[in-house]
């Protein structure tokens, strides 16, 4: 569950080849962040550096998207998207999101135009698999039935099960299971502020509860920690391995989640209506939030 945090704390791995060669080395270097990428919608998400690694995404560096079926015609153009820039880490670091739909799986290409402050743009191709489905659950389907801890399975005592040194108790009081069975929407948030591999769920979990304040019922909010976890020492740490590892919680494998944080919209039927890997805004939440509230 580490990918994304080799892109925000490293400064990214690319998951896709540029095909250059070192004389054509491009003066932007996209690397994809997002842990899949398959057949249908996505949030396609992706940061820029420079040759040298250094990050170049920010809020006024503009970026367009074109988009080549590899398998059909590389050379040609099947859909275009504009790219919107997002805080991973308020003002430090960021990354761009787009919402695109792939009409079949195999091997697509996209175009990356970056345009700079000074007017200048820049452009590059980067070519990558796209899956046939996903590891999380399909936009559409049912979310997986799971019980997760809850306060009352801790007497209240919610440092046993949560790493927020801030913890919303409405957060708590339902198991995922719980809050499916509800019949009323749900925001599942797989979140470790305090041993987050990518830096970013302490601003996830944040936003989650700027949105949970403006919907103070008719809404259920689960946070479960992403990892296995145990009371040691007074105190909720993760369940290593023997090897050292951080081990996910089976509901996060039940999810199949390869990165944290993971933030997950559910509608009052229990259908998955919007999937939020890594950074989060709370308009991107917000507007989703508002479509589970709306009948199909």
């Amino acid at each position: 569950m580490n990918r994304l945090a080799t892109l925000l704390a490293a400064v990214l791995v690319a998951v896709a080849t540029v095909p250059v060669s070192a004389q054509e080395m491009p003066r932007i270097i996209p690397v994809l962040a997002s842990s899949e990428i398959a057949q249908g919608p996505n949030r396609f998400l992706f940061s820029l550096t420079d040759p040298a690694g250094a990050l170049l995404a920010a809020p006024d560096v503009e970026v367009r998207l074109e988009f080549y079926d590899s398998d059909v015609d590389p050379e040609q153009v099947v859909f275009e998207a504009d790219a919107r820039f997002l805080w991973a880490i308020e003002g430090m670091r960021g990354l761009y999101a787009a919402d695109v739909e792939f009409p079949d799986a195999g091997r697509w290409g996209t175009r990356f135009y970056a345009t700079f402050p000074d007017g200048t743009t820049e452009t590059v191709r980067v070519d990558y698999d796209v899956w046939e489905e996903t590891s999380t659950p399909q936009l559409g389907a049912p979310a997986p039935l799971i019980d997760t801890p809850t306060a009352e399975d801790v007497g209240g005592d919610l440092s046993r099960i949560s790493s927020d040194p801030e913890p919303v108790p409405r957060f708590y009081e339902k198991s995922i299971l719980d809050a499916i069975e509800d019949d009323i929407p749900a925001v599942i948030s797989f979140v470790t502020p305090a041993f987050c591999q990518t830096a970013t769920c302490g601003p996830t979990i944040e936003k989650v509860k700027e949105v949970a304040a403006s919907h103070p019922a008719g809404v259920n909010f689960v946070h479960v920690e992403p990892y296995l976890m145990w009371v040691k020492d007074g105190y909720l740490q993760p369940l290593l391995s023997e090897d050292g590892q951080l081990q996910s919680a089976p509901w996060t494998e039940r999810y199949g989640l390869r990165t944290e944080p993971y933030v997950i919209v559910l509608d009052g039927d229990g259908l998955v209506r919007a999937k939020f890997e890594g950074a989060i805004t709370v308009d991107e939440l917000e507007d989703a939030l508002w479509e589970a509230l709306s009948p199909l």
